[in-house]
Formats: structure tokens, sequence, C-alpha cells
């Protein structure tokens, strides 16, 4: 038959007498430790942390009943010697502390036990526990007990098949012999599915904090964006106001030399025309005979008919061949 794959081991720490007992008792230090003795023979050293502490926690806090404290751990010679289990006292929690181990708390002694501890009847308090041979692995407290004998004879002959097999109908030990001890345990699978969780958790926290970061500064950019669009949109409008302005000046500037030179008529149709236009306008008036007076013998007269230049000035202009030649016939007379 195989080796089991979960031992059992045991581990007395010293309880302090006098007239107050403390409620607190000392069960496990903080792996990796060793007994005195040597052991544990089959592993480098019995491991024991806050994470694995706090399966052990966890397994005793889901438990219904108390957590029996005995003398000399009669509870589990009784079915070898038919003596009774008297107890000494009862718990129902433990305790983690960085630096110390595992603790029993809220510990419920009887008042006979109390006394022989203030009187130094019994001087140790002594936790059996099962562990993982293979890695060393505390897995669970299974009794503990008042003892003035910190290396337990006999306890060696309970590593044996049978006695795991006995303890285990009365601490429900799981899976004793499994098939495969290589495959992860229920208790790894889930301590790794615990620390991927407090991963995630914090890779959220972190890309939440990231992301408010990030709507925050969007939020900023986003203000800043509109206010210089609304600066840029200002500065347009004030650029165009002012370009219209200043072509609305240099046109009425025009209007009002040619309004000199042009019949009223002729200058309705100018003012319809662009600065561009008018510009243009302006220049082809400038020499041309509606612009100038005529002198001589005044007996001077417009000509007949527009020439194809002239006939561009009054289509331009918005008025009739028949307009234009008698505004020429007008000025030429004068």
């Amino acid at each position: 038959m195989s080796k089991p794959a979960v031992k059992v081991a045991s581990l007395a720490f010293e309880i302090a007498g006098g007239a107050n007992v403390s409620t607190e008792a000392h069960l496990l230090p903080v792996g990796p430790f060793r007994a005195d003795d040597g052991r544990p023979w089959d592993c480098e050293a019995w491991q024991l942390d806050a994470a694995i502490a706090a399966n052990v926690i966890q397994r005793l806090r889901e438990r219904k009943n108390d957590t029996l404290i005995d003398y000399e751990h009669q509870s589990l010679r009784s079915e070898y010697n038919g003596q009774p289990v008297i107890a000494a006292g009862w718990f129902h929690d433990m305790e983690w502390r960085d630096g110390k181990g595992l603790y029993a708390m809220g510990v419920d002694w009887t008042a006979a036990a109390k006394q022989r501890i203030a009187d130094k009847e019994y001087r140790y308090i002594s936790a059996v526990f099962y562990y993982y041979s293979a890695t060393g692995e505390v897995l669970d407290v299974i009794s503990v007990a008042l003892t003035n004998t910190p290396a337990i004879d006999g306890l060696d002959g309970l590593d044996d098949d049978d006695g795991i097999a006995t303890l285990s109908k009365r601490f429900s030990l799981p899976n004793l012999n499994p098939e495969n001890t290589d495959m992860p345990r229920p208790e790894e699978e889930l301590a790794a599915l615990r620390v991927t969780h407090a991963q995630t958790e914090t890779t959220l926290a972190a890309l939440t904090a990231e992301r408010d970061t990030l709507k925050t500064s969007l939020a900023a950019l986003t203000a800043e964006r509109d206010d210089l669009e609304t600066q840029v949109a200002a500065l347009t409008k004030e650029k165009a106001d002012a370009a219209q302005a200043a072509e609305e000046t240099e046109k009425t500037n025009l209007l009002d030399a040619l309004a000199k030179k042009v019949e009223p008529v002729i200058l309705d149709g100018l003012k319809t025309l662009s600065l561009a236009d008018l510009k243009a306008m302006s220049e082809k008036l400038a020499d041309h005979p509606l612009t100038q007076r005529q002198t001589g013998d005044e007996h001077s007269t417009g000509p007949a008919a527009l020439t194809t230049e002239q006939k561009k000035i009054a289509e331009q202009m918005g008025v009739t061949e028949e307009q234009y030649l008698a505004t020429q016939k007008k000025y030429a007379g004068k």
C-alpha cells in the first residue's frame, strides 16, 4: 500500500502558569519549522504562513462543534486504551499573528484545568495537526491537549495507514490516498483561485483608476478644445467683419468719387457691383467720354452708337444703350 499524502505530527509550547490563566494558547509557530527531535522525516520542514493559516482557521470555523482540549491526547488514545476522554477546555476560533504563529483564541478552560495550570501540574499545550508529506504544508489542527511530555509517545503509530484511517473517521481527513499526488489538491486550487482573484481585483482597480484619470483628462482636453474653437470662431468673425468693413469703406469712397462723374441712374447700377468689379469699372470710366466734359465749338455731339467696350460697360452698370447714349449726349453738350 502506498504511503499516504497526508500525515500527522505534533508540537508543544509551554503554557504560562499563575493565578490568571490565559484564554489564548500558542499552537504552531511560523513556518518553515521543525521539532527539536528532528521531525519531520518525510519533508524538508513544516510550512505555515498567513495564507496557509487562513485555510486552517477557516476549516475550524466551519465546524459546528467546539474543538476539544483534553489531557495527554486521550481523545487519540481512547480507542486503544479504553480510558475516558476528559475535557480540559474548549475553543472555536484561532488567530494568525505575524512573526509568532497560530493561536487558539477564546479558550474556555474547565475549573480543574485552570487550577492544574496555575499549580503547574501541566506546563505544555500540544497541537496535533495534519500536513502534506510532500510539501510539509499544515492542513488542519485535529487535536489539542495539555501535556507534560511534548514528544508524545506512541504518536508515530498513528502515521501508518491504519492510524490515519482511524483518525480520518473521527476528524474527517480528506483524500488520504490520492491516485495521483501530483494533481493539484482542492486547497491548492482554491488558494490559486484566491490569488488570481486578488490579482484580478488589483488589476481591475488599477484599470478603473486609469480609466477615471483618462476621463478627467479627456474632459479637460474637450473643454480646452471647445474654448479654442470659441476663440478661433471669434477671431475669424472679427477678421471677416474687419475685412467687410474695409471693403465697404473702399466701395463707398469709390462710389463717392464716381458720383461726381456719372448720372444717378448709372450710379445706382454701379452700387450693385462687387468691389473688384467696381474698381475695374472705375478704371474703365476714368478715360471714357462719359467722364470727360466736351469742349470746342459747342456743336460737338456724342457718338451715334455704342462701341463694343461701351456696350460692356452699359451691361455691367445695368443701363440700356439708350440710357447710356442719353447720358453721353447730356455730358457732351456741357
